[in-house]
């Protein structure tokens, strides 16, 4: 198996933040797959007719590519602390769909996503049915929790993410990115100012969010963002009621719903996600798009728009989202970062390159 020509497919796969990073990675993209309309219109457009908007419940009536490598990530909203948490949720049992097309494929390698409470959501129920099963399926495994800030994305996002190989137990990416960037050899972490500084003013209430570059990248995550992009798309900012526009004034650099609880009626109650405004030195809140809120610009009276979420999340301005604004949101907070998908990916052929041939590798060295 030659690790610069594994063929891999994308399950649960939205808008394509695996698929982004997997590519940038070298890996021969076979086949994504994913049932909501809109993110496949938006992963058609960039990734062509690869896409198939299929049920995946249905697994067994569709005909899949070989491959080497499988990754993918179930519905997480029966695990997120923004969810309900319905132990019901059908959508909780997509983890059950996966590991059966793992079992049908027999992939070389496969990756599971999903967000920081799966391990520990009812109980452990999940995790511990998805460990029995595991270990009586022959794959070597280990789970991680892997932040994306550790990894060159401007925001702090914790995952927990499996890793299983046929032949060997898989290790997590080493970390290239610190808070304390002297710390063997790392680089410092990016923060929000850097990712999104060199972006337009938009208009409140916008619906076209089509900008020009005004002024040319001031850093070098901001030159990889425009790779390829000769415009900025999804620039759009929602037209906030005088109410919404209030709140967000109480809300100070770093402070959040605490900032305006007591003081509206109607916010009675603290929650995260809410009305948070980001310090611009330091990166961002996880990425997110619930009750019909982002985080808050860190200079202007406005919620983010969806393409600084894009560059929050690592996708480059070249990746366009298709859709109503509402649903550009989902796809892009809803995504794995492409940058944490290409530290993965990267990981993952070195690891395979080292099995095969571990005396090279140690002569040459990781990167």
């Amino acid at each position: 198996m030659n690790p610069q020509e594994l063929r891999f497919i994308d399950l649960f796969a939205g808008a394509g933040g695996w698929s982004v990073g997997f590519e940038l990675a070298g890996y021969k993209h076979e086949q994504m797959y994913d049932f909501n309309a809109s993110a496949c219109e938006t992963a058609k457009y960039n990734f062509g007719t690869i896409v198939q908007c299929v049920d995946l419940v249905r697994h067994t009536e569709l005909k899949f590519p070989a491959i080497d490598l499988l990754v993918g990530s179930p519905p997480c909203q029966g695990f997120s602390n923004e969810g309900k948490k319905d132990p019901n949720d059908p959508r909780n049992s997509l983890v059950w769909s996966y590991l059966d097309i793992v079992d049908l494929l027999s992939p070389y390698f496969w990756v599971f996503e999903n967000v920081l409470g799966f391990k520990r959501s009812y109980k452990g129920r999940y995790y511990t049915e998805l460990a029995k099963r595991l270990d009586a399926s022959g794959y070597k495994w280990r789970d991680f929790i892997l932040d994306a800030a550790d990894y060159g994305v401007p925001q702090h996002r914790k995952r927990f993410v499996i890793l299983a190989c046929k032949d060997f137990t898989p290790t997590l990416p080493i970390p290239t990115h610190s808070e304390h960037p002297s710390l063997n050899g790392k680089l410092p972490f990016v923060p929000l100012w850097d990712a999104i500084s060199d972006l337009p003013t938009p208009k409140l209430g916008d619906r076209v969010g089509t900008f020009e570059y005004h002024e040319p990248p001031k850093n070098a995550y901001q030159e990889f963002m425009r790779r390829n992009s000769t415009k900025i798309f999804n620039h759009t900012a929602q037209k906030h009621s005088e109410r919404v526009l209030e709140k967000i004034k109480h809300v100070p650099i770093g402070g959040n719903m605490a900032s305006i609880v007591d003081r509206f009626e109607e916010n009675n109650v603290k929650y995260e996600g809410g009305y948070r405004r980001a310090e611009k030195n330091r990166p961002s809140y996880t990425a997110y798009w619930t009750r019909g809120m982002t985080s808050i610009h860190p200079e202007q009276h406005r919620f983010l728009t969806p393409r600084e979420c894009a560059r929050i999340q690592s996708f480059p301005d070249s990746f366009r989202f298709l859709g109503a604004t509402i649903e550009n949101y989902t796809q892009i907070c809803n995504a794995v970062p492409p940058l944490l998908s290409y530290a993965i990916a990267k990981s993952i052929s070195e690891q395979i390159a080292e099995f095969q041939n571990p005396s090279a590798m140690r002569a040459g060295g990781r990167g």
